[in-house]
């Protein structure tokens, strides 16, 4: 689904109209974005927006076979709760 699509869902089940739910879900990603820059956890029903450490790493150029260092980085991952995985595998 894209977001246009699940825009216009959304704002239909809601009673709102586009622009306005275009706008909400534009604000809510400003905030997850702006909580996890701040260090903090984002929890929901469906599961939490947390960031991860990634340890530096050796990888190969698969067009070169070159060996190359990856940095380490902090990269933002989403863990869905149980109660989410279970409602989308039933």
């Amino acid at each position: 689904m894209k977001k246009s699509e699940f825009t216009q869902t959304l704002a239909k089940q809601i009673n709102q109209n586009q622009k306005e739910t275009g706008r909400i879900i534009e604000e809510f990603n400003q905030l997850v974005t702006k909580t996890l820059k701040s260090g903090d956890v984002v929890g929901l029903d469906i599961g939490k927006f947390q960031l991860k450490q990634r340890q530096a790493r050796t990888a190969t150029n698969p067009a070169t076979g070159k060996k190359i260092q990856v940095p380490a980085r902090v990269v933002p991952v989403f863990r869905p709760s149980k109660r989410f995985k279970d409602a989308v595998l039933q």
